[in-house]
């Protein structure tokens, strides 16, 4: 890549042979080692790719993507993307390249001219040709040595178990013909075999499995013990390819079709099952660890296992047409015979042919143009379990929703949606109702009459959360996760007052709140919360009102050392005056991401003049500030002068993120900080120039990332 004269690299080769694991190094590499590269961006293009879409992945590294970058045309963006990379040396790393795609539409500079430089991954050979790479690399399986060292990197303990197994184990690792993605696959299922028995049983198993690929993962898939597991692996195929969900987001799906059942605070069985899936590399963590997606050949073979391995009686069962550029709903030659359907990501703007599907039990229309959806559309589908019509920002008007004895999954986030129709509260069934960014929607009535509720999600939508709705959701008995946001002072009071939220609040969020003296939250009412936002706000400080004590207490240095907020992963703090610090964050050990914008009042993240007194509380207390921190971003911080005075040991952090913090000039760190892994800082060049290290081993150890 770095020859002089090549500017835009071919890479292709099969699938699953390594081509996405070789960019990801390759990006790793610039994002963590010294070079002059302005900037490094990654996009994931696929299969009908959009130019927008992939302007959108470039917008959104460049810092350009903002509110109105939906109303802009492709050729506006294109200008506004070549005006910012025209005068910088970028490396752009495109992967899973299925067709040509016109870079200058796209607003991408050709890279020659100043040292810049396009690399890019395809299955075909011919694709490196119409984009008239520099040069093209093929990557190839791998030769016997390497294909027997990966097969069997995490198999030591068990080819020592019984003399025979090695011989066994390379007949097997014979049958993945070197490819990668085989040997890893069908490597760590073999691994957690240690009887002779079940290698023999599993060669004969071999012995009759045909030599595509297809056919050989699925032998992972057969040898998972568990239907439910494998019944949430097809599932997760139904998501377009490259396509990354929140595990908790994977997990209501499975509890809404009925595969596993729904739980009070983190579903450990939904954990344990990703978990599998995830060793078996059947599904891939995403960097975060908070997401999962399947790798492309994997979700080939789950596609095909659910159609029935290429039974043409059985084709029809599972409709998939994700990301495919549909405008409309597809014509379905077997309609009895559907089951499941996912149209996710299309751009389909009606839909309003009847569906006649007597069986079928998901739909997922998420993310198109829906702006009508008629009243027939869904009356003939008596058993359909999970329906999820979200992101579809033009539909305002929902259907009637009277046929739909079934349904147990309802997502309607971020629609257009302004009320509900009345049949909703007739769904007997209905678990899961995620009303979440719903801003045209200002009121929900007798919520409560949904009986067998679980799973209610109002976080950012535009209800009015009213005294009388508080109660309603008060009178739940069956609910176990709710989000909400509150604003102004409505229902806050009660809801505040009322501890029994405090077993099933997943989300808090306060908006356009105002206090003359102070916020008091009691502590059992945001002790479950994952997140925590405040926003447009003015509280000068808050209080946390102990839960053995009716005495309020600052939180921060002086509270009590057996005040923890213990499930707290992320908090947001968003145009909110009067603060001056966040001592308190230092009381939630397992915070993950922290997100503070626009606080002018804000002088410390943690309050140096109470930091002697609160090293000796967190010692009591067992707490380490901020040790499980991955993700700070902090902006437009006119006042803030630190974070924290001493170093601190970050065992997590991934990525600080500085803009507009003219006064802070240190951060905690020295060169013993985030010592597992690399740590990417994003700065203004100006203010990484001026910033102050601790010494120069700190120095040389951050700077160069």
């Amino acid at each position: 890549m770095m020859e002089v004269g090549v500017g835009l690299l071919g890479i292709y080769g099969m699938g699953g042979v390594g081509k996405t694991t070789l960019l990801s190094q390759i990006n790793n590499k610039f994002r963590t080692v010294s070079n002059d590269f302005d900037i490094a961006i990654w996009v994931v293009v696929s299969k009908n790719p959009t130019v927008k879409r992939i302007q959108e992945d470039i917008g959104k590294r460049l810092d350009l993507y903002n509110e109105g970058w939906e109303q802009k045309t492709e050729n506006e963006i294109a200008s506004t993307i070549k005006r910012s990379l025209e005068n910088k040396k970028y490396m752009l790393l495109l992967d899973d390249m299925w067709t040509k795609v016109d870079l200058a539409n796209i607003g991408i500079p050709v890279p020659k001219r100043n040292g810049s430089k396009i690399a890019f991954t395809s299955r075909s050979n011919e694709v490196c040709g119409k984009m008239g790479v520099d040069k093209e690399i093929e990557v190839t399986c791998l030769m016997w040595d390497d294909a027997w060292d990966l097969f069997t990197r995490n198999m030591k303990e068990t080819l020592e178990s019984h003399p025979k197994i090695p011989e066994v184990a390379k007949s097997i690792a014979r049958k993945c013909n070197g490819l990668p993605l085989a040997l890893n696959v069908i490597g760590e299922t073999m691994a957690r075999k240690k009887s002779i028995e079940e290698w023999h049983d599993a060669v004969g198993v071999f012995s009759g499995i045909e030599a595509d690929i297809l056919s050989i993962l699925k032998f992972s898939y057969d040898d998972l013990k568990c239907e439910k597991t494998k019944s949430c692996f097809l599932f997760s195929a139904l998501f377009p390819e490259d396509y990354e969900i929140g595990k908790d987001d994977l997990i209501e799906y499975w509890v809404g079709q009925g595969i596993i059942l729904g739980s009070k605070g983190i579903n450990y069985k939904g954990y344990t099952i990703i978990g599998t899936l995830t060793r078996a590399y059947l599904l891939k963590e995403s960097e975060t660890k908070e997401k999962v997606k399947m790798h492309d050949v994997v979700r080939e073979m789950a596609l095909w296992i659910s159609s029935g391995c290429g039974d043409q009686k059985q084709k029809n069962v599972l409709v998939v047409e994700a990301n495919a550029q549909l405008r409309d709903i597809p014509k379905i030659e077997d309609q009895k015979a559907v089951r499941r359907m996912s149209l996710i990501y299309n751009q389909i703007e009606e839909a309003c042919e009847s569906l006649h599907c007597p069986k079928l039990e998901t739909l997922l229309l998420r993310d198109n143009r829906l702006r009508k959806i008629s009243r027939e559309f869904l009356s003939h589908v008596p058993i359909l379990m999970v329906l999820d019509l979200s992101l579809n920002p033009n539909l305002i008007e929902l259907p009637s929703f009277s046929h739909l004895y079934s349904l147990r999954y309802l997502n309607l986030s971020c629609t257009g949606i302004t009320s509900l129709p009345d049949d909703l509260y007739a769904l007997s069934n209905l678990l899961y109702l995620n009303l979440e960014h719903t801003y045209m929607l200002k009121r929900i009535y007798e919520i409560h009459y949904l009986p067998n509720l679980e799973v209610l999600k109002l976080y950012a939508s535009g209800i009015d959360i009213s005294d009388k709705l508080v109660r309603q959701i008060q009178a739940m008995k069956h609910l176990y996760l709710l989000t909400i946001t509150l604003r102004n002072s409505s229902g806050l009071e009660i809801f505040l007052g009322d501890t029994r939220f405090s077993s099933y609040t997943e989300g808090l969020t306060l908006d356009e709140q105002s206090y003359y003296q102070s916020l008091k939250v009691p502590l059992a009412t945001i002790s479950s919360s994952r997140f925590l936002e405040i926003q447009d706000s003015h509280i000068p400080k808050i209080e946390i009102e102990g839960s053995s004590s009716n005495e309020s207490e600052r939180v921060g240095p002086r509270v009590r050392s057996d005040i923890s907020f213990i499930n707290l992963r992320k908090v947001r703090l968003d145009n909110c005056t009067g603060l001056k610090d966040l001592t308190w964050l230092v009381f939630a050990p397992h915070l993950a991401t922290l997100y503070v914008v626009c606080l002018p009042n804000i002088e410390h993240i943690i309050s140096r003049s109470e930091e002697s007194r609160l090293q000796e509380t967190c010692e009591l207390a067992g707490v380490i500030p901020f040790r499980e921190l991955e993700f700070l971003t902090l902006r437009n911080l006119g006042q803030l002068k630190s974070i924290y005075s001493d170093p601190l040991l970050f065992g997590k952090l991934k990525e600080i993120n500085i803009k507009s913090c003219p006064k802070l000039t240190k951060l905690p760190l020295d060169s013993r900080s985030a010592w597992k892994q690399n740590v990417v800082i994003n700065a203004e060049e100006e203010w990484l120039q001026g910033l102050q290290w601790k010494d120069v081993a700190t120095k040389e150890r951050f700077f160069p990332s």
